[in-house]
């Protein structure tokens, strides 16, 4: 039953952490740029797409954050030319959902050390879309 409850947990865990990023990175679209060159793709605006996706990645994770601790939740941001990557990493080992209920060798083999989340959107080609005046 233990074991059957830990997985649960780790697998709700996992999803939480991909649909955060993934929210992040969606969030970052919600002001649709004007092309190649254009206002909404000048440093100060993808900044300001980087820090949105940010937040909203971390308001996503905010019940695991309060569940185990800020300090074992961190959430990257990335801008890499015109492409936006959210990743989450959760330290599992450091502060599990529940305590650990045998010795660690036993679930060291089932249980990872880390859960991670990752997305990744291209503002370029969001942009584009946006000003063909499509949902992106």
């Amino acid at each position: 039953m233990y074991g059957l409850l830990t997985f649960g947990l780790i697998m709700t865990a996992q999803q939480s952490l991909n649909f955060a990023a993934e929210s992040g990175a969606r969030a970052a679209l919600l002001e649709p740029g004007a092309g190649p060159g254009g206002p909404m793709l000048s440093p100060d605006r993808l900044q300001a797409r980087v820090n949105r996706a940010k937040e909203v990645a971390a308001d996503q994770v905010q019940w695991l954050s309060t569940w185990v601790g800020s300090e074992h939740v961190r959430i990257t941001t990335d801008l890499l030319s015109d492409e936006l990557r959210v990743g989450i990493v959760y330290d599992y080992l450091q502060a599990p959902l529940i305590p650990r209920f045998a010795p660690d060798t036993l679930f060291a083999l089932v249980v990872p050390e880390q859960l991670k989340g990752n997305a990744q959107i291209n503002l370029l080609v969001a942009g584009e879309v946006g000003t063909a005046g499509d949902t992106p």
